[in-house]
């Protein structure tokens, strides 16, 4: 397995579509994967260390696996088939090591969270990876989350979803809390 790092997400433009990039540690391999609109909001809040007021689903895991004595130990991303990529998180438990089958986003999101390694198969890289230098890829900035959850938060009031809307709400207010003390 190859040991790899997260540098960020970019947006696909023809696609319009998010990617998450993942670099060789030490060499100069890349994997982009494609992940969605919630997955990668996810994964840059991440890179950036913004939290929300509540739990987002990766809190609850990590908290889950806190309290259950068990740690991730490593993500693999471990093949690519008929264009879907498969991940594993490996689990340090008090029964010994556990393998979940997960999706690449959920998994490198609770690697991220917990700070554990993440790895990729080297035919994952055969097939799907590209070599040389990119571009370093950029977390999306809060602002782009905030035009994107504005939308969101103005179609679920439209359609009176008032529980959803003030989850956006609180979402909003927290990210724009975040700014100001970043301002400050």
């Amino acid at each position: 397995m190859i040991p790899v790092e997260v540098t960020g997400i970019s947006i696909s433009p023809p696609y319009k579509g998010y990617v998450v990039i993942l670099k060789q540690t030490n060499g100069d391999q890349w994997l982009p994967i494609f992940i969605g609109e919630a997955e990668a909001h996810t994964i840059s809040l991440l890179l950036q260390g913004l939290k929300y007021i509540r739990p987002l689903t990766y809190d609850l895991f990590s908290n889950l696996l806190d309290v259950s004595q068990a740690k991730v130990e490593k993500i693999e991303v471990t093949k690519l088939e008929e264009n879907t990529f498969y991940a594993s998180v490996h689990l340090e438990t008090v029964d010994g090591i556990k393998e979940i089958d997960a999706r690449p986003s959920d998994a490198i999101a609770l690697a991220l969270k917990t700070k554990a390694q993440i790895f990729v198969a080297p035919s994952v890289f055969t097939e799907a990876g590209m070599r040389g230098e990119i571009a370093q890829a950029e977390p999306l900035q809060p602002v782009d989350r905030l035009a994107t959850l504005n939308k969101k938060l103005k179609k679920a009031v439209e359609e009176e979803e008032y529980e959803k809307a003030a989850e956006i709400r609180d979402e909003i207010k927290n990210i724009e809390e975040d700014k100001k003390k970043e301002d400050n």
